[in-house]
């Protein structure tokens, strides 16, 4: 059950304020909810995500184009925070798959440092996935795309300019702090090698309809 409230210095924040929209992108069933009151709970995050990093239950490496390092599983911390996040991201998929509510078969955060980078690829044991934009890092005059995600797969219309089918232009939404996308899952995406010196901290869902058998790494690590 998604709660309708989570507390947070000694505050009701609401998981989902009345006011709150859902813009479409240009790609199919994809969208982003921006949030205003992110400064009540991204300095705690943030700080809560990097002390995580260093707790070997959570800690993740896969390989440099690996989309950095990983700390698993932020609805497993105790710290509201991350569970106010965690709620926005189920309320957001039940809302755009038209349920009530909905599974995460996996979530995780990316800490991005210089250098990191992440390879193009797609979800496995997802219909819906979700990313959160918790600190974009430096913003590079030199180099625009430092740590831009990107989506290039040919399903999109919008990379397919000039024929169908013909991947000619990348589509690059425009995301800030406490943005939520939404995107299916079978989307083929990836994030620009981050140039920045401090760390580009995001968090990540893959949002399933029911519970599936198996083990989430047979999503991710093959």
């Amino acid at each position: 059950m998604i709660p309708a409230t989570v507390r947070i210095n000694d505050q009701d924040v609401p998981v989902w304020p009345s006011n709150q929209k859902i813009d479409l992108l240009a790609a199919p069933n994809m969208g982003v909810a921006d949030f205003a009151d992110r400064d009540l709970y991204h300095p705690a995050l943030q700080r809560v995500i990097l002390d995580m990093e260093r707790d070997p239950r959570f800690y993740d490496w896969i390989f440099e184009g690996g989309c950095g390092t990983k700390v698993r599983d932020p609805h497993l911390w105790g710290r509201p925070e991350a569970d106010l996040i965690h709620a926005r991201t189920m309320t957001l998929a039940a809302k755009a798959l038209g349920v009530e509510d909905v599974v995460v078969d996996d979530c995780w955060a990316n800490i991005y440092r210089r250098g990191n980078y992440c390879m193009p690829h797609s979800h496995l044991r997802a219909v819906a996935s979700v990313i959160y934009i918790l600190d974009l890092g430096d913003a590079l005059n030199d180099d625009p795309c430092s740590g831009r995600l990107y989506f290039c797969d040919p399903r999109i219309p919008f990379c397919c300019d000039h024929e169908e089918g013909r991947l000619t232009r990348l589509l690059m939404p425009d995301l800030f702090s406490g943005s939520l996308l939404l995107f299916p899952a079978h989307y083929i995406h990836a994030v620009n090698p981050y140039g920045g010196a401090r760390p580009r901290i995001t968090m990540s869902w893959n949002i399933s309809l029911t519970a599936l058998p198996g083990d989430r790494a047979d999503g991710w690590r093959k």
